[in-house]
């Protein structure tokens, strides 16, 4: 990797040659028309995949899939859309775009957009088995449970703006069943002995469902548990919920422990056990009165840290903050002095990375590292493989920075507008389920999504244009979009120039870096800090 810049010169200087000397009377060469980016309204996720030319959005409910609003494509570099990019999309059905740039690829872009339903009463047992396509329902109550006087507290059977109007039920009157219609205003009891229509009113239209109410034996038992290192979320389904509690102890263990965080709505009991040891094997139960449910085993997640996270360890004459025989971190600019090591005058402890932008080849670069490798030049840009294996799930990124920041001075596309201000720097941590490490691409603009990409499973960035005197102690809560998923890699990146991706910064800005740790303990946050990690989703 240390040859990597005279490599870089060896190539150009030969392209060079080779063109003034050749005719080219070949056919074109073979460039790929991509769709590296695309944003329409109401979109919550969207999935490219380049090698089979397909886009996935996943929309909103609101979202009238009819005529779906582009409002922003960033196409590969000299490709165009035939016929032109149209303002909106039909995307009820899958819809096929010719791009080119010399040869036509056909991209397709299809959409998904689910529909959260549901039927929630007193004394359910379980969720309600709701059929979108038959719209019939099935609510199940406990044993205990009367259907003459069933009270039901919401329900939602239609997307967002729906709204159900009424309800059409029998009632004995003399022996004979008689039909009653009645307005819907939740919550409300009503007699469910029989089956039960309800008209839900949506865009002007009635939609008639019909819903079944039935009794189920309900055994009380822990239904799910999440464990993380320090902590666990436990979910369990309790006989009548008035003096449930849950219990637990370590496998190896035998005094039970009550748990003070629990929540009881109805028979619903969910329970949140902190002070727990990492890796360790538990055993937890749902008690209630003189009523025990069977046991239920959970194993406590483990606590990994990735190599060199102080910076101290570093290889190829200090442009690689790698141990030796490790390749964990890397650069897409470790020519020259945008990536090096700080010496110890200059750091926390020990060596820090030392980031800066700078000019190379007439362009202005980053200095940067992130998890993962270099995968090669592309163009004038280069290919990078993002994440480092990993599958453990930290809440917060803690190190310190110091920057020092000029105004920007060299701007390309879509940011020359940030000419004269002042440049940014950025820290990120990311945790993905990727099936493989993510390929970026800088003179394609093909970057994470970072606000759309599904496998994102939790997220943290810094950027700042704040000149520092002294370092900065930070603490990065890691924001959770899923809480049971299990990462496959990590990325944590620095850049002293937030948007060197597109060639834009201020050359001899300088961001150092030093001393990061994976956070895992809760007790480490503050109860803000905490309460961001999970600001999106619940932690169990």
């Amino acid at each position: 990797m240390m040859k990597r810049l005279f490599t870089y010169i060896f190539l150009i200087i030969t392209v060079l040659a080779l063109g003034s000397c050749i005719e080219n009377d070949l056919s074109y060469p073979r460039v790929n028309a991509d769709i590296i980016s695309i944003e329409v309204e109401g979109q919550k996720e969207v999935s490219i995949d380049a090698e089979k030319n397909t886009v996935e959005i996943v929309v909103g409910e609101s979202v009238d899939l009819s005529g779906v609003k582009i409002l922003a494509c960033t196409l590969s570099d000299k490709a165009e859309v035939v016929g032109g990019m149209p303002d909106s999309l039909d995307l009820r059905n899958p819809v096929e775009l010719v791009l080119r740039v010399y040869e036509d690829e056909v991209w397709t872009i299809s959409a998904s957009q689910p529909v959260e339903r549901y039927i929630r009463c007193d004394n359910q047992a379980g969720e309600a088995d709701i059929d979108p396509k038959s719209k019939v329902a099935y609510v199940y109550v406990s044993e205990d449970q009367s259907l003459l006087d069933v009270k039901i507290n919401e329900m939602k059977l239609e997307p967002e703006g729906s709204k159900v109007k009424s309800t059409l039920g029998f009632i004995s009157v003399n022996g004979q069943s008689i039909p009653k219609t009645e307005e819907c205003h939740f919550p409300m009891v009503l007699d469910c002995v029989i089956m039960r229509y309800f008209t839900v009113e949506y865009k002007g239209q009635d939609i008639v469902w019909e819903v079944y109410f039935l009794q189920k034996a309900v055994n009380m038992e822990v239904t799910s548990v999440n464990a993380w290192a320090y902590t666990a979320g436990v979910r369990a389904i309790a006989k009548n919920g008035s003096e449930a509690t849950i219990e637990y102890r370590k496998e190896s263990g035998e005094e039970w422990s009550t748990v003070s965080d629990i929540k009881v709505e109805g028979r619903s009991v969910s329970a949140w056990i902190s002070g727990l040891d990492p890796e360790t094997g538990y055993v937890t139960r749902l008690v209630e009165g003189q009523d025990v449910s069977e046991e239920y085993s959970f194993h406590t997640g483990g606590i990994e840290q990735l190599p060199n996270l102080d910076f101290d360890s570093w290889s190829d004459n200090d442009r690689y903050p790698n141990p030796a025989g490790i390749n964990v971190w890397d650069s897409a600019n470790s020519s020259g002095a945008a990536v090096t090591t700080s010496p110890s005058s200059d750091s926390v402890e020990g060596y820090a990375a030392r980031l800066e932008s700078v000019t190379a080849f007439g362009m202005m670069a980053a200095g940067n590292i992130f998890t993962g490798q270099f995968a090669g030049l592309a163009g004038l840009g280069a290919e990078l493989d993002w994440g480092a294996p990993f599958s453990s799930r930290p809440i917060a990124l803690r190190g310190y920075y110091k920057y020092s920041p000029v105004e920007i001075d060299k701007a390309k596309d879509p940011y020359t507008d940030k000419i004269g201000t002042m440049d940014e720097c950025q820290i990120l941590a990311f945790l993905t389920d990727w099936d493989k490490q993510f390929r970026v691409n800088t003179n394609k603009k093909q970057f994470v999504d970072l606000d759309n990409d599904p496998g994102i499973i939790a997220l943290g960035q810094i950027n700042s244009s704040k000149a520092d005197s002294e370092y900065v102690k930070f603490t990065l809560p890691l924001i959770y979009r899923d809480n049971s998923r299990i990462p496959t890699y990590i990325v944590i990146a620095g850049a002293s120039s937030r948007y060197g991706d597109y060639f834009t910064g201020g050359i001899g800005s300088v961001l150092l870096i030093d001393e990061f740790e994976l956070i895992y303990d809760p007790a480490e946050l503050t109860e803000s800090e905490y309460e961001q990690v999970f600001s999106k989703v619940k932690p169990y």
